[in-house]
């Protein structure tokens, strides 16, 4: 890549201070509170309607997460690539590379159009119950047509991360909750359409954000970086994308398609139990989504870094990143701990739903510091563009201990069970990346 080898005098050089680092994350933090806000408000809505419409749209939303993760999780990646550029003070390989994501991420007009279809296989897959499955299907086929402005959004938001702005994907979320819940409270009960009402709604939100976000990259960032094109990769950059990008989005794929079948396993203990579940991720992303824009703000400042030569100052921004996400959840796995019925009560009475409901978030309550130093640490190797080695934790961890383990033990123990064997994988995952992190190896990781 151009310009890696800059001094590390580069005015895009960060200095690893927790200052810099939270007042990158802050903005994401804000960012990932509205798309909590998002779930909260569905789930909300959803709860009106009944307990199956709660558990089958959730589950519907972790499927359409499947079905987009491969390419938007390496389009993401364009924040690692940009952050390099500017570390190493190249204006060139920044406007490039933008482009160059940007142009890749027109892949979401082709899978718009085949996603009726994957979903479908998906569903008949995961066996879900016949009333989730019908509920889930009229959701998902109507979202699948925010697909291909979504991914050149997810594009677009990167870049903007890349550069340090992470202001205006700040706005742009809070943005879709508000039209996000005006509409579905319209469409739902106004108009009467129920579960696809919903679906509408969430379409039209998430298509004016990343519109937005597409427009306002030219406008803030075009006048020093643009002007950005959607480009073709050359040979060279395919050779980066494979390298970086692709396991990258693999291993987004992989882990998110673990949990779809995870939910799976869920599903097919009963409507209570999926709702329960649905409900307690949603107050487990209080802490989890905080933690992912740590995660986001630790990878790029950690990239800036390495391009302006300073591998110790990237070192310091892993462990400062991956000590706060562990202390902020270690919180609030104390109010799982404590005040798990008012907070699973926030969204269902039902006496079933609360009891179930307890036991997961007693579960989740023994790994948030693990989750969130997984999740940092990961995304700090991820910076580094050291993709490759995630992959292989999250084939190993996910698929193998999650999601066997939780087939195995949720017809014996339950639904605590399926969770224990999410807390097994959560446990492998973290120490697994203290130990990459500490060796230095990702340091040599060439873009």
């Amino acid at each position: 890549m151009p310009g890696v080898s800059a001094a590390p005098t580069s005015p895009g050089a960060p200095q690893g201070s927790t200052r810099e680092l939270l007042t990158l994350a802050g903005p994401l933090m804000l960012s990932n509170l509205a798309y909590t806000a998002v779930g909260f408000t569905d789930t909300l809505l959803m709860g009106r309607l009944g307990v199956v419409e709660v558990g089958a749209v959730g589950f519907a939303n972790i499927c359409l997460l499947t079905l987009v993760l491969l390419f938007r999780g390496s389009l993401n990646t364009a924040s690692t690539f940009v952050a390099r550029a500017l570390g190493a003070g190249d204006a060139a390989g920044v406007r490039r590379w933008a482009s160059v994501f940007l142009g890749s991420a027109l892949v979401g007009v082709p899978l718009a159009l085949v996603g009726p279809l994957l979903l479908d296989g998906l569903f008949a897959l995961l066996r879900p119950e016949p009333g989730i499955t019908a509920v889930a299907r009229t959701y998902t086929h109507i979202r699948v047509w925010e697909i291909p402005v979504l991914l050149l959004g997810s594009a677009a938001l990167s870049v903007m991360v890349g550069l340090g702005n992470t202001r205006t994907p700040m706005r742009l979320a809070w943005l879709v909750v508000v039209v996000n819940a005006a509409l579905a409270v319209l469409f739902i009960f106004g108009l009467g359409w129920g579960v696809a009402g919903a679906a509408w709604a969430a379409v039209i939100a998430v298509t004016l954000q990343n519109g937005l976000a597409l427009g306002l990259l030219g406008h803030l960032h075009g006048p020093r970086f643009g002007p950005f094109r959607l480009a073709r990769p050359t040979r060279g950059e395919l050779g980066s994308l494979a390298r970086v990008s692709l396991p990258a989005g693999v291993t987004e794929l992989a882990d998110v398609s673990a949990f779809t079948a995870f939910q799976g396993v869920l599903s097919r203990l009963g409507p209570t139990e999926l709702a329960a579940s649905q409900i307690a991720l949603q107050l487990a992303s209080l802490g989890f989504l905080p933690a992912f824009a740590l995660a986001s703000a630790t990878g790029s400042l950690l990239s800036r870094a390495l391009g302006a030569g300073r591998p110790e100052v990237a070192t310091r921004i892993g462990w400062r990143g991956t000590g706060l996400a562990a202390a902020f959840m270690g919180v609030l796995g104390v109010l799982f701990l404590t005040l798990p019925r008012p907070l699973i009560g926030l969204f269902s009475r039902s006496p079933e739903v609360l009891a179930v409901g307890t036991s997961v978030l007693a579960v989740m309550a023994a790994y948030q510091i693990l989750d969130g130093v997984a999740i940092v640490l990961g995304g700090a190797l991820g910076g580094a563009g050291d993709t490759r080695f995630r992959l292989i934790v999250t084939l190993t961890g996910a698929w193998l201990v999650m999601v066997l383990g939780a087939s195995w033990l949720a017809p014996r123990y339950g639904v605590t069970g399926a969770w224990g064997a999410a807390l097994a994988f959560i446990t492998l995952a973290a120490v697994a990346y203290v130990l990459r992190f500490a060796s230095g190896r990702w340091r040599s990781v060439r873009l």
